[in-house]
């Protein structure tokens, strides 16, 4: 049975009593020696963090732009690394995206992640017709203090997912780039890790 998007991420914070997100937004000159062998180095990049870190965080958001700067493989990379995280944190893919166009990138036979970033409020409604799904509307500046949005925001500058609930908002704090490039070694994974422990 579906979880509501919400619920599973309400569910998910408790668990893991964290409201962290960590941005995967690979980019092939900062990735490790280790990870740039391999002929599609994504994947098992996205991989080894997703490993290291799944325990830490509630959501991984992918960064559309970074995986389609190696074109196919790129896309390829995003839906298995998607995959591999398999209903065990919550999946954004941040376009953001315009339009109804998109919207079965959240289907199983797609990308099948659990929301995505989209331009404007009207959008939104094309991305949420599943009870399991959800969107957030892209915004610039800082959040208000008070009030409640009545969809699920994207505070870009200050990195910050809003979801409305019943009780409230949830909140998603995404931990900023340099936690993901903590590390060059070998031991890139931990260094994430740790960075992220660092914060939370």
């Amino acid at each position: 049975m579906a979880h509501k998007a919400a619920e599973w991420l309400a569910q998910l914070q408790r668990e893991r009593q964290t409201r962290l997100a960590l941005l995967l937004a690979p980019r092939l000159v900062k990735l490790p020696l280790v990870i740039q062998r391999y002929d599609d180095p994504f994947l098992p990049y996205g991989k080894a963090i997703i490993n290291a870190t799944r325990d830490l965080v509630c959501a991984y958001v992918f960064d559309l732009a970074a995986y389609l700067t190696i074109g196919a493989a790129g896309a390829v990379a995003l839906e298995r690394t998607a995959a591999y995280i398999s209903g065990e944190a919550m999946t954004i893919i941040h376009g953001p995206f315009t339009g109804s166009g998109y919207a079965a990138l959240l289907d199983e036979g797609s990308f099948n992640v659990d929301a995505v970033t989209v331009l404007s409020q009207q959008d939104a409604a094309f991305y949420t017709a599943r009870p399991d799904r959800t969107a957030f509307v892209v915004q610039d500046g800082q959040p208000p203090f008070e009030g409640k949005p009545h969809t699920g925001m994207y505070w870009k500058d200050a990195g910050l997912f809003m979801l409305p609930v019943r009780e409230g908002v949830l909140t998603i704090q995404l931990a900023e780039e340099s936690v993901l490039f903590a590390g060059m070694g070998e031991d890139f994974a931990q260094q994430t890790r740790a960075a992220l422990e660092a914060i939370r």
